[in-house]
């Protein structure tokens, strides 16, 4: 039996060795992050936006959507907004009847499920219209219905678009901090995406990560695909993987900030982060391959980027399912040693509860670090903060029931989730 636990060690440490290797990257923008972000000089000019809303059914939240983007310190006759619905009957279209700049957009094909194809009727409209203008639009804005801008959104976005970025997205925070441990982890999934990957990756000339929401894509961009063609269930991580294997210039600025609201139910994030998990594996499944071979290519600095995007969630995967498949091999080990009094069961049970403990303490600590490094733009009280510190590590931990869940199942349906939550316009 001591021959089995010193050979499950030095797998373990193998395979702890290679998700330390994988992570490495990730470590280091990690460390970039915490330092100033990226800045941008005045726009020279004024650019013209429109501004794509899927809102089915979404009248508790669209008023403080539209009233957030009426408040803006952008002029009001550069921004035209579509909102899509899918019934005329839908309450969302009456609310945005008081709002001149909001064109409402009835989809047609109803049976094509998903924002990827929404947002492509809406850009077919949009560009047949446009086709013959001389004031067409420059760049499309992309919001879900539960978002709230901060009153300088366009004003600091249009810094990036005339400063000549194809793709530009602002700084992701939540609407309900506070409302439990659910909605707390879910919005610290975002603090990581935007301070602690694109931050950093702005700062380094690579392509950012759209997050599905407030983002621009200039018109060059949807005129060349002739519409929106991303349609896994996760388009905007689809179209992340485009956009940098077809080296477009992407950005993201932190003071460009805007609010939605994040699950408080853990079976409503477990369905989220399932279609995450399933639509990343389609988009991986395009553009993975391409990926690889350009990172292996490109003999530059950004071949680390292209490697690192091709790797998705692998290295959280490795790191994660090694800890607890050592864990739970130690407790089996641990369990045996106790029915045959081997007195090996001292050293499994020391091991498991290391591994076990060793995680736990990790992940709260780096739960208290984002909290600590984002403190100025998080709006918690601290006693929510401490819960999520503690209650974080198993909120990450089901991720990896979550991934083999979304590998073994064939099909995962894009689902709408309720958004309710109704806050104050402003945020500062």
């Amino acid at each position: 039996m001591v021959e089995i636990f010193n050979i499950a060690n030095i797998v373990f440490y193998c395979l702890f060795g290679l998700s330390v290797f994988l992570m490495l990257f990730r470590v280091i923008l990690h460390l970039m992050g915490c330092g100033k972000a990226k800045k941008f000089p005045e726009a020279k000019e004024n650019h013209k936006y429109a501004v794509l809303i899927p809102a089915r059914n979404e009248s508790k939240v669209i008023g403080q959507l539209l009233k957030s983007i009426q408040k803006q310190t952008y002029p009001q006759d550069k921004i035209d907004i579509y909102v899509i619905v899918e019934s005329m009957d839908d309450p969302t279209v009456e609310i945005c009847k008081d709002f001149s700049n909001a064109e409402i957009f009835l989809r047609q094909h109803l049976e094509k499920k998903g924002k990827g194809y929404a947002l492509d009727e809406c850009f077919a409209k949009i560009l047949k219209e446009q086709k013959d203008r001389s004031d067409k639009y420059e760049a499309f804005f992309i919001f879900d219905a539960d978002n709230i801008l901060d009153k300088d959104y366009f004003q600091e976005m249009n810094k990036c678009f005339d400063a000549g970025y194809d793709v530009g997205c602002g700084y992701r925070n939540n609407k309900n901090w506070n409302d439990n441990w659910v909605s707390a982890c879910s919005g610290l999934i975002f603090t990581v995406f935007s301070t602690f990957k694109n931050k950093p990756k702005s700062k380094l000339g690579f392509g950012v990560q759209v997050t599905g929401t407030g983002f621009y894509v200039s018109s060059q961009i949807i005129e060349n695909l002739d519409g929106w063609k991303f349609n896994t269930l996760t388009e905007d991580y689809e179209f992340t993987l485009y956009s940098i294997l077809n080296n477009y210039d992407s950005t993201y600025n932190e003071k460009a900030v805007f609010y939605d609201e994040q699950p408080t139910s853990l079976k409503v994030s477990w369905k989220q982060r399932l279609r995450w998990c399933k639509g990343f594996n389609q988009a991986g499944k395009i553009y993975n391959k391409e990926m690889f071979k350009a990172s292996l290519k490109n003999k530059t600095v950004k071949s680390f980027d292209l490697f690192d995007n091709a790797l998705s969630i692998v290295p959280l995967v490795v790191s994660i399912a090694t800890l607890l498949v050592y864990g739970l091999f130690n407790l089996s080990l641990w369990i045996v040693a106790v029915c045959l009094k081997d007195p090996i069961w001292l050293w499994t049970m020391i091991a498991f509860l290391g591994i076990v403990g060793g995680f736990y303490l990790l992940m709260a600590l780096y739960t208290a670090f984002l909290f600590v490094v984002d403190r100025k733009k998080i709006k918690i009280k601290p006693f929510k903060a401490f819960i999520a510190c503690l209650t974080n590590p198993i909120f990450m931990s089901l991720y990896l029931p979550i991934v083999l869940q979304a590998v073994c199942t064939k099909h995962v349906e894009w689902t709408p989730i309720a958004h309710t939550k109704v806050i104050q316009e402003e945020q500062n």
